[in-house]
């Protein structure tokens, strides 16, 4: 299937490919640890494991152990184990088979995953884009995993919500087609997720400086979404600048403002 959306992956440090694995069981299953994190793998492709890595000559915390996939729970319950895992036979927490995750928009989605319907319309994360080749004509893979129009490769909703300034009341129209704020890229000051590009605050379509791979990253009360972290909310007044909560987290306003 050709994407031809919006969505995140760090390039190529996020890639979901399986190389990474220097073993592989007979069924495929494998799991590693490399600069960007821990992942597990079977025969299709990896998915991210919220652990911290290890290796030699650097320990776990007391009731971990170290672990092809980092420093794993000690186990002698399935209870004893978080979501997403299991209790193996081994006695300690290891990652279930690949996530079949349900989802409402691709921010129910862990990174790198984007939400997309099956053949019988129900929507599931499954693995983003990871390369142009994975694209239609015109169109380019971008940081988020979905494949964007080469002309304006952003990340984000991709919805279109303007097409002339006018739309958009004391903001402007950017060139992903939201109604967003205008910048001075010298004093550059956008909402958490976005940069300032060409006078105008668009969602970052390829994160320099990564913030987070896991929400477990950030500080508290912060949830990682397209390597920032942004704040949960209740109402917009939790949230900063040109922010409005949407479904309990803080992100870029891009609603008209008369």
């Amino acid at each position: 299937m050709r994407h031809q959306f919006l969505v995140f992956l760090f390039g190529s440090v996020l890639m979901f490919a399986l190389t990474g694995c220097p073993d592989r069981h007979d069924d495929c299953r494998c799991s590693y640890c490399d600069d960007s994190g821990c992942w597990a793998c079977d025969c299709d492709y990896c998915w991210p494991v919220d652990n911290e890595p290890c290796a030699d000559g650097v320990t776990c915390d007391d009731g971990y152990l170290c672990t092809d996939y980092g420093c794993a729970k000690l186990c002698g319950h399935q209870a004893d184990c978080g979501e997403g895992e299991i209790c193996l036979d081994s006695g300690y927490c290891g990652p279930e088979e690949a996530p079949d995750t349900r989802c409402v928009s691709d921010d129910d989605c862990g990174n790198g995953f984007i939400c997309e319907p099956d053949e019988s319309g129900e929507l599931f994360c499954v693995p983003g884009c990871q390369s142009n080749d994975e694209c239609d004509e015109g169109f380019v893979c971008t940081s988020c995993g979905r494949c964007a129009p080469e002309e304006n490769p952003v990340c984000g909703d991709s919805k279109v919500f303007c097409s002339e300034d006018a739309e958009c009341g004391v903001k402007i129209c950017t060139a992903d087609n939201k109604c967003g704020l205008a910048c001075d890229e010298l004093e550059p000051v956008c909402p958490t997720g976005q940069i300032c590009i060409e006078a105008e605050c668009i969602d970052d379509p390829a994160p320099v400086s990564p913030e987070c791979v896991f929400s477990s990253h950030c500080d508290a009360g912060h949830v990682c979404i397209n390597a920032y972290c942004h704040a949960t909310c209740e109402t917009h007044d939790q949230c900063g600048f040109g922010e409005f909560c949407d479904l309990g987290v803080c992100k870029a306003d891009y609603r008209p403002e008369f």
